[in-house]
């Protein structure tokens, strides 16, 4: 599973196509324009927003426009409802550890209403709305917030969106349940195409499409860490000698390093790492262990999934009891 989803808002998220299409009209009629219904509209909207107004509203200014939509934003009393399954597919991915963004053209003002209204912003490590061109958005987004180009991935219902996955090197999925038809939105070349965030659910959870390239794998194994570790207080109470498999997809494959360590995977500094999260502090679990070294890594180096196994000697009759994840 992709680490970092980034989602545009309206048409992937929420239906606020009515809304839109009503705001849209006040500025047209404003100008004494033919108004649109929700077809035409569809149709005929694209993104950045200042082509769309050149092409219907030549020699108006944009923010003369734009604060005529506002205003027609404002008054109208269309509801933006959340699309169906869209809560699901990311509490879906937020169950499997994933960091989840907007990156959305719309007002920021009106976007910051409408996530906290639907009661959608726990979801999101962070948004960014008001957005005209998000091509020149992204790359400093992925900076910031640690994105690997093998490990990120934009959801969007426009041409734009998917424009702006491919500026950014990323996987982009693109959804039919917003602003472009399907022959539209495959102009763009989306990596993958979907009716709705159910059908993408369905296809992550048999990794069709999603499984990349899993040849270039940095692996630890047998590294012993020392730990205090165990329900019962008095088995915390003198440390332990487990040990640990890693298994770590790197955001650069291999054949893209050209023989240097820049972008790699140090494999020496990771186990180093864990040694050190391991005696952090006690812990009941193994379970909750391999979390906290699963989220290190992927947190601290340049790897897009990690498998952590950990080996517990505890047991009589028995080699090891141990836990395995993937993140």
């Amino acid at each position: 599973m992709k680490n970092h989803w980034i989602f545009d808002w309206s048409g992937t998220l929420v239906d606020d196509m009515g809304l839109v299409v009503c705001a849209t009209n006040y500025v047209f009629r404003h100008y004494g324009r033919p108004e649109m219904d929700r077809a035409t509209f569809r149709g005929e909207f694209c993104l950045p927003y200042e082509h769309f107004y050149a092409k219907h509203l030549p020699g108006v200014a944009m923010d003369e426009a734009e604060a005529h939509f506002r205003r027609g934003f404002d008054i109208s009393e269309v509801k933006v409802t959340v699309l169906p399954y869209a809560r699901e597919f990311l509490d879906y991915l937020k169950s499997g550890g994933c960091k989840l963004y907007v990156l959305s053209s719309m007002c920021d003002k009106a976007f910051a209403e409408q996530v906290v209204d639907l009661g959608m912003d726990h979801y999101f490590e962070e948004t960014y709305a008001g957005v005209l061109d998000k091509r020149e958005v992204i790359g400093e987004m992925m900076t910031t917030h640690g994105m690997g180009v093998r490990n990120s991935v934009f959801v969007g219902d426009m041409t734009h969106d998917v424009d702006t996955a491919h500026h950014a090197g990323i996987m982009s999925v693109g959804v039919l349940t917003g602003y472009n038809r399907a022959a539209v939105l495959a102009t763009a070349e989306p990596s993958v195409m979907v009716r709705d965030l159910s059908v993408l659910e369905g296809m992550m959870c048999s990794e069709v499409g999603f499984k990349g390239d899993v040849s270039d794998v940095v692996k630890i194994r047998g590294l012993e860490l020392r730990t205090f570790i165990g329900v019962p207080d008095e088995e915390r109470e003198e440390a332990q000698i487990l040990k640990v498999n890693v298994d770590m997809i790197p955001d650069c494959g291999f054949s893209e390093l050209a023989d240097e360590m820049e972008g790699g995977v140090d494999y020496y500094q990771v186990s180093l790492r864990l040694k050190s999260v391991a005696l952090e502090r006690p812990r009941k679990l193994i379970e909750t262990l391999a979390e906290d070294l699963a989220a290190v890594v992927l947190g601290e180096f340049s790897v897009a999934k990690v498998r952590v196994e950990i080996e517990k000697f505890i047991l009589a009759d028995t080699d090891f009891v141990g836990v395995e994840i993937w993140r």
